[in-house]
């Protein structure tokens, strides 16, 4: 799985070739110059330390294994709004309903309707090995 740091900088190359064109235009240059090319390198280097920075050794974890990772943390259940807030707020409904209905194919994780005063909650539990939530 790869990190997420060579992710975002996977495309030095082109990014900095961009950046030495800008360079040249505002340079009102007809070509791009070593001098273009070397200014870019510079705004790169800064740009893949502050990658490194930020996202150095953290992989690219699925929403999947995040969900499946949270639901196993809480013994009671989360319901979607739950997990939606233990994302962050950062993953569309959408694709944690897919997310959940393959953990739930995969028998990873039941729901349980849970009455309340209102509209019936929908509760998410992971499932251990030996088929009871955790």
């Amino acid at each position: 799985m790869p990190d997420l740091f060579g992710a975002v900088t996977s495309r030095a190359e082109a990014q900095v070739r961009r950046v030495a064109l800008i360079y040249a235009l505002l340079d009102r240059s007809c070509e791009v110059r070593t001098k273009h090319l070397r200014a870019a390198l510079e705004v790169w280097r800064f740009c893949e330390d502050s990658a490194r920075f930020i996202f150095g050794g953290r992989s690219s974890v699925s929403v999947k294994d995040r969900i499946i990772t949270i639901l196993k943390t809480e013994e009671a259940g989360l319901t979607r709004t739950k997990i939606s807030e233990a994302l962050q707020h950062h993953v569309p409904s959408a694709e944690i309903t897919r997310a959940l209905d393959a953990l739930r194919e995969k028998g990873l994780v039941r729901t349980k309707s849970i009455k309340t005063t209102g509209r019936s909650a929908e509760v998410w539990f992971a499932e251990t090995s030996e088929g009871r939530h955790s």
